[in-house]
């Protein structure tokens, strides 16, 4: 969409990976958990030649994050946040106590007997997509799922409009533009019809946060609206967000936009419109049964 003349590789641990047929070039890995996983990565971005890695996982990234050094000795420019900020953002318990005093969040504990409300929301620690959340109207539900595992925290429960914002930083830290989008439909935290809009007070109060947790490279901030209808920080996400094609639909392709600061080129923002998108599946025939997962 971005006229990129480049080549584009892609990785993924499932040898079935749609991506595989939309990258020049690809490689099935191990799993994140695996201890060979940066070796092999590292063996694929030298045999590719790879310049420039975008965080599109929220598996990988801490992995990449916290090799970022030695990446960039190579030549690799890893167009994310840092390790220690990644880390603020992915643990939600530690990002709520950084920023509780200097932005708006709902209140949180991980502690059920710490005055909860009914209905309130719990969530993983560490968590991605909506893996592990529920809505407790109760306090036996609350119990129940306290007692199954011992790595949510509790917030209050926000009923108002809810939104996901990309936002851009460049790769020094300073944020450029913060793109706000509510969330019509989700489908495994994803969003699936959504309506960009503009918004100043959104727009303004995610770019004071990036810039507050020196976040590099692209994120996406999910935000709520309270009862009295004030925006809430509920989480931020260090990486390209799965919803980002509406960015780009709306004028500011932020992968591209990334390949320009990568280059150390100066970027210009432009403007962007409001738009309600729809998505739908397309699918990938492959002739016969699929090949084996080795790298291509």
């Amino acid at each position: 969409m971005a006229g990129f003349a480049g080549r584009i590789v892609s990785t993924d641990a499932d040898p079935l990976s749609a991506a595989f047929h939309l990258a020049d070039s690809y490689a099935t890995l191990p799993p994140i958990s695996d201890s060979q996983f940066f070796d092999r990565a590292l063996e694929f971005i030298e045999r590719e030649r790879v310049t420039l890695i975008f965080p599109t996982s929220g598996f990988d990234i801490l992995v990449y994050s916290r090799r970022k050094a030695e990446l960039e000795s190579r030549g690799v420019t890893v167009a994310m946040s840092d390790h220690p900020a990644m880390k603020n953002c992915i643990d939600k318990w530690r990002f709520y106590q950084l920023t509780r005093e200097h932005f708006s969040l709902p209140r949180t504990t991980l502690d059920p007997q710490d005055g909860v409300q009914f209905p309130c929301f719990v969530k993983p620690i560490a968590g991605k997509g909506s893996r592990g959340i529920a809505v407790c109207h109760t306090e036996a539900e609350l119990t129940d799922q306290m007692a199954a595992r011992d790595d949510l925290l509790i917030q209050a429960y926000l009923p108002g409009e809810e939104y996901s914002i990309d936002v851009l930083s460049d790769l020094t830290g300073k944020a450029l533009v913060a793109v706000p989008r509510v969330r019509l439909a989700t489908k495994e935290g994803i969003s699936v019809k959504g309506r960009v809009v503009h918004d100043r007070q959104l727009e303004q109060a995610c770019l004071d946060l990036a810039d507050f947790l020196e976040l590099k490279g692209p994120t996406c901030m999910q935000m709520r609206r309270d009862p009295n209808g004030e925006p809430r920080f509920l989480e931020v996400n260090p990486r390209m967000g799965g919803g980002a094609i509406f960015t780009t639909l709306a004028g500011i392709n932020f992968a591209s936009l990334l390949v320009s600061l990568a280059a150390g080129e100066s970027v210009q923002i432009p403007a962007f419109k409001e738009l309600t998108v729809l998505r739908y599946y397309e699918e990938i025939a492959i002739n016969g049964a699929p090949e084996a997962p080795n790298n291509k």
